[in-house]
């Protein structure tokens, strides 16, 4: 028996596609024990036709990257990924994406294998990062019969861990930004977002090194024991 099996796809890829594909593949994983900053990180944020991560249509991704403590704004992906048919007025009014901007979204494997190739082997961070990682994987299952390998990290369960005393009033990410004194160019759009989560990520991690977590093992040996605690 071979594990994992390849998801099957609807239309095989063409051989550009295909090629592509292969290459991502191939990258080696993350080195989970390098210093967190020093690590390439991968910042990301969505935008979706609802709010079910099983079902509703992605909009959008805006990634930027994160490396040696700043943020690289010479490496950002933000792509609009047309949906198998526009939302209705109502969604439109959360994520802000018009008729006219979802139908010139790009075709979703073109968009997916543009994401998969920007953020590489990099860990994932994002805010709420499980409805993100979730409608990503099912998308490139779906799309490109590939299957994520990199980890995710999520700033929401992060920062309070760090920030217990904030904790009860930072419910969402303009609280932590609030909190902070963090001010960004712009939110409610998935590259803004991404990036608004990203100078998040900063201060975490700064966080993180005063409390001597020092590599991403370590964090997500942290992370499984909160886990626990909290199940028991």
């Amino acid at each position: 028996m071979i594990w994992p099996f390849r998801p099957r796809i609807s239309t095989p890829l063409d051989a550009a596609d295909a090629r592509r594909l292969a290459a991502i593949e191939a990258r080696p994983p993350a080195d989970l024990t390098q210093a967190l900053a020093t690590l390439d990180w991968c910042v990301v944020d969505i935008e979706t036709g609802g709010l079910d991560a099983a079902r509703d249509p992605l909009l959008a991704i805006g990634a930027v990257r994160v490396h040696g403590g700043r943020i690289s704004l010479e490496a950002a992906l933000e792509i609009g990924v047309a949906p198998p048919q526009t939302t209705d007025a109502a969604n439109i009014l959360i994520h802000g994406l018009s008729d006219s901007v979802q139908r010139a979204g790009a075709a979703p494997r073109s968009a997916l294998l543009d994401w998969l190739e920007f953020a590489g082997s990099a860990p994932r961070i994002a805010f709420h990062a499980g409805f993100d990682q979730t409608v990503l994987q099912r998308e490139s299952r779906a799309q490109l019969g590939y299957a994520h390998t990199a980890p995710w990290f999520d700033a929401a369960v992060i920062a309070p861990l760090l920030f217990p005393d904030a904790a009860p009033q930072c419910r969402h990410l303009d609280d932590w930004l609030d909190h902070f004194g963090i001010a960004v160019y712009a939110r409610h759009g998935a590259l803004a977002d991404a990036y608004a989560t990203a100078e998040l990520w900063l201060v975490l991690l700064d966080a993180l090194r005063r409390e001597e977590i020092t590599t991403p093992r370590q964090l997500q040996k942290l992370l499984r024991a909160r886990r626990w605690l909290m199940a028991n």
